[in-house]
């Protein structure tokens, strides 16, 4: 690839060059081949470039490099929409609370209420009514 690139862009015969010439037209070469500025992706793979030339050369039909595919970013939507939902499902049980719990619940809430219902008419409330109490701390 530096030969072909110092021949073809930089119009340099490479046995006529010296050696320290040499050295900075590959310091120039490795440059650009890291910062991928190459005018053509030739000098990035010379083998593949004339496997694409010669399929031009016999008529072929070259696969397709890329593009854009606008049903590629929906496919990939679609993809993770179902893998969030399967993950989504398996953890759901792991959040549903269990009969217990939801009683538990209502009761507080019912307490609540009555509470609520106790300081608007003046009357006296516990202090622990309408409060859901860890069993730990019981």
């Amino acid at each position: 690839e530096f030969r072909t690139w110092l021949v073809e862009e930089r119009h340099i015969n490479p046995e006529t060059i010296s050696k320290s010439e040499e050295k900075k037209q590959i310091s120039t070469f490795v440059e650009d081949y890291n910062t991928a500025t190459f005018p053509q992706d030739k000098y990035y793979n010379l083998e593949a470039h004339e496997r694409r030339m010669a399929m031009i050369r016999a008529g072929e039909t070259l696969p397709d490099t890329g593009g854009y595919d606008p049903l590629a970013d929906e496919k990939a939507l679609a993809a993770q929409q179902r893998s969030a939902r399967s993950t989504a499902a398996s953890a759901a049980p792991a959040t549903h609370m269990t009969k217990a719990q939801l009683e538990e619940l209502r009761r507080v809430q019912n307490e609540r209420i009555e509470a609520g219902k106790m300081k608007q008419l003046g009357m006296q409330v516990k202090s622990n009514a309408g409060v859901r109490m860890d069993e730990r701390l019981r």
